[in-house]
C-alpha cells in the first residue's frame, strides 16, 4: 500500500458528557449555520452515532463517542501544548468525545487548508451542541483549550479572508503552532538543538527538520516554526542543495529526505518525506 501524496488528519473535541443527535437533526443545523441548503447529512437508520456530512466539493465523517480518550493519548501533547496549564484536569473530566476527519485525504496544498478549515469549522459549529472542553488535533498532538483553539479558529477564519480577498502571503496567518507540533532534537542535550516537525506533512505533504546546531532551544523553534509558515504560505518550492541565509556569515542548506511507504518503513507506516536544514558556515 502506498503512502498517500498528504497523511491524513483529524479532529478531535473532549466532550464533558456524549453528544446526542440525529442526521436530519444535524442537516438541518448545519444548512442554517453554513447558509447552505444544499449540504447533506447521512447516517444508517439504526445509528445516531456516525455520520457522513456532503459540503460541496468536500466530505466529512462525524463520529460521537459515548467514552473517553485513553489517557495515554495525551502524553506528548501534555509536554507540548503551548499555553495550555490545566491540560491534565482537562483530560480527567471529559466523558465522551468527537472526531472529525475528511473522507478523502487531500491531492494538492490547497485542498489540504481547506480540510483542515473545515474540520476546524465544524467542531466550531459542534460546540454549540455539546459540552465541549479541549480540543486535540492529530497529526500535531496538540491540545488546546477553549481559548486557545479559539485563537487558532480566529488565525484560520483572518487567513481564509486576506486569501479571499485576494491579498498578498494570506497563510501566514494560519494556526501553524496548532496544526503543526514539534519535537525537539539534541544529541548532548546541553548545548546543541535542533528540531522537527511533527503533523505538517497533512498540510503540505512533507515535514521539516532543522538539524542539531549550536545554541539554545528556542533559536531552533525559531527557525523550524519560520520555516514551516514559509511551506504553508509558498507551497513546496524548496530544491535540494538550496541555501537559506540568516545573517552573518551563517545559512541552511536544504536537504530532501525521501519518505517510506507502509511495509518499507518501521512498524509498517508510511513516512512522509523530510526536508532537512543543516547550519553552515559561508566561506
Amino acid at each position: 500500500m502506498e503512502q498517500p501524496p498528504f497523511p491524513g488528519m483529524m479532529q478531535m473535541v473532549l466532550l464533558e458528557e456524549a453528544m446526542r443527535t440525529t442526521a436530519p437533526e444535524l442537516e438541518t443545523f448545519f444548512q442554517e449555520k453554513l447558509g447552505n441548503p444544499d449540504i447533506t447529512i447521512q447516517g444508517a437508520p439504526d445509528d445516531n452515532n456516525s455520520f457522513v456530512m456532503l459540503w460541496g466539493k468536500f466530505a466529512f465523517s462525524i463520529m460521537l463517542i459515548d467514552q473517553p480518550i485513553p489517557a495515554e493519548t495525551f502524553e506528548v501533547a501534555l509536554r507540548t501544548s503551548q499555553g495550555l496549564s490545566n491540560g491534565e484536569q482537562l483530560i480527567a473530566a471529559h466523558k465522551a468525545h468527537l472526531i472529525i476527519a475528511p473522507l478523502k485525504h487531500a491531492t494538492h496544498q490547497l485542498q489540504a487548508i481547506y480540510n483542515a478549515m473545515g474540520l476546524m469549522t465544524l467542531a466550531d459549529f459542534l460546540s454549540e451542541k455539546s459540552k465541549p472542553l479541549a480540543y486535540f488535533w492529530s497529526g500535531s498532538q496538540i491540545l488546546a483549550d477553549a481559548e486557545g483553539f479559539g485563537k487558532a479558529l480566529a488565525g484560520a477564519s483572518q487567513a481564509m479572508d486576506k486569501y479571499t480577498n485576494k491579498e498578498s502571503d494570506p497563510w501566514y496567518d494560519l494556526p501553524s503552532t496548532y496544526w503543526v507540533g514539534m519535537r525537539m532534537l539534541s544529541p548532548d542535550r546541553k548545548t546543541q538543538f535542533g528540531a522537527v516537525t511533527a503533523g505538517l506533512a497533512s498540510l503540505t505533504g512533507f515535514e521539516i527538520q532543522v538539524d542539531p546546531f549550536l545554541g539554545k532551544p528556542v533559536e531552533a523553534a525559531k527557525h523550524l516554526f519560520g520555516m514551516a509558515g514559509y511551506a504553508l504560505n509558498h507551497g513546496p518550492v524548496f530544491k535540494d542543495n538550496d541555501t537559506i541565509g540568516i545573517g552573518g556569515q551563517q545559512q541552511f542548506r536544504m536537504r530532501l529526505q525521501p519518505g517510506a511507504s507502509s511495509g518499507q518503513a518501521p512498524n509498517d507506516l508510511p513516512v512522509p518525506p523530510r526536508w532537512i536544514m543543516t547550519l553552515e558556515t559561508i566561506s
